[in-house]
């Protein structure tokens, strides 16, 4: 008895007790697999109390801090994956004194123990790296893409090597025959993380150039998506269209087309106007006096036709037969209705007098001639950048009668009856 281990004593006081109390024969193979399901079942009493006492007063923790690393750590269940690992090692350490470290089931407890440990291992790491991930998203910078990009590449590794370090454990593989058959299959694995490895370099590519990042609206020109970025990861990119569909993107092609990121605009707080209005061309004429006196009466272009009138009137004085139209200095309705936009646009509240407010004309083409309006609204929020543009437009296009313009449109049944 002296030679006896405490486990062998009560090993064998087990078994007294069930041949002489209870009559049933457990010798042999009955006995080692009440021996297993009891271990196994010690195992998961010993992981259940350490969970309920240790993350309890985790949680009391986490609730009375702000440290954001913390409270991360406990929301991807990073300290329940340290616990597991607390028995699996236990039990790792003890498998050899408890099955006296040979036959059959001492091997498949060991490499079961072993296996169960390289999984919550594997699993820790996720956690940890989703950790990581999830703290650079609340920071929400161009970081966050590379960080979130390196992340995933990390989980292909070690899943790789995960899987790679289980076969070690189940089927006693010689690491350096594992090596050796990757270098021969190095063609093969390439191809297999072949995406991976394209998305990987892009995300760094993104990072690193700034191009996008979570909650920016973007245009693409591969495919002429627009809309809000929703994720990057290795492999897609997710954009919230504005009729609210879903449009994935592999990660890259943003890397290979053409961006536009709107985000600079939204930050300025102003939104360029560019729009035109196309005027039939037979309705241009010079001016008459009747006309010029007519527009002498608007507010906004007063000051500009008295003294354009007076310019004129000086210049035309040595000019022979100034009374025809054409010779001489002469103003245009067209020209008119230019300054006019010019000084509307200047005088309304809603755009911006710092940045540049150019009216111009464009070349004639079948539909007439443009002009093109280029300013910037004071508001870059869609809602109220659409109704400030339908202003002024509604206004313009409605003001051009006044300078006896005709704008281009296509003639309908209508009209044709109205002639």
């Amino acid at each position: 008895m002296q030679d006896k281990s405490f486990y062998q004593e009560f090993a064998d006081g087990v078994k007294i007790f069930f041949n002489e109390q209870l009559k049933i024969d457990i010798s042999g193979n009955l006995f080692t697999a009440l021996e297993v399901i009891s271990w196994i079942s010690i195992l998961f009493i010993i992981d259940f109390v350490i969970r309920k006492v240790l993350i309890s007063i985790i949680r009391k923790i986490v609730n009375r801090t702000n440290i954001i690393w913390l409270k991360s750590f406990y929301r991807n269940d990073a300290f329940v994956a340290i616990i597991h690992i607390l028995p699996l090692s236990f039990a790792s350490k003890m498998n050899p004194i408890l099955f006296k470290g040979e036959g059959p089931i001492y091997y498949l407890i060991q490499r079961s123990t072993e296996l169960a440990l390289l999984i919550v291992l594997t699993q820790l790491v996720f956690r940890i790296i989703n950790t990581i991930i999830d703290v650079y998203n609340e920071e929400n910078s161009y970081t966050t893409v590379g960080v979130r990009t390196f992340g995933q590449m990390m989980k292909f590794v070690i899943t790789f090597f995960a899987i790679l370090s289980g076969v070690m454990i189940l089927f006693t593989v010689n690491p350096a025959t594992i090596i050796t058959v990757l270098g021969a299959m190095t063609a093969a694995v390439l191809l297999i993380f072949r995406d991976a490895i394209f998305g990987f370099v892009s995300g760094l590519q993104i990072a690193y150039s700034k191009v996008i990042k979570i909650g920016d609206w973007v245009t693409l020109s591969k495919g002429n998506v627009e809309g809000i970025v929703r994720e990057i990861n290795i492999n897609l990119v997710r954009i919230e269209k504005f009729d609210k569909t879903i449009a994935t993107i592999p990660t890259v092609d943003v890397v290979t087309s053409q961006v536009t990121n709107h985000m600079p605009m939204m930050a300025s707080g102003t939104r360029q106007i560019k729009r035109a209005i196309s005027f039939n061309v037979n309705s241009f004429q010079f001016c008459s006096e009747e006309m010029l006196n007519k527009y002498e009466n608007y507010n906004l272009i007063q000051n500009y036709i008295i003294n354009k009138r007076k310019q004129i009137n000086d210049y035309n004085k040595n000019i022979a037969h100034a009374d025809i139209d054409i010779n001489g200095q002469q103003l245009t309705n067209i020209g008119v209705f230019r300054i006019y936009v010019e000084s509307y646009l200047k005088k309304i509240s809603t755009i911006s007098t710092y940045d540049p407010i150019i009216v111009k004309q464009l070349p004639v083409t079948m539909e007439g001639m443009p002009i093109e309006i280029n300013c910037f609204a004071k508001s870059s929020n869609n809602s109220e950048f659409e109704r400030i543009q339908s202003d002024i437009f509604d206004h313009l296009l409605t003001a051009s009668r006044k300078f006896d313009l005709q704008i281009m449109q296509s003639i309908t049944i209508t009209d044709l009856k109205e002639k």
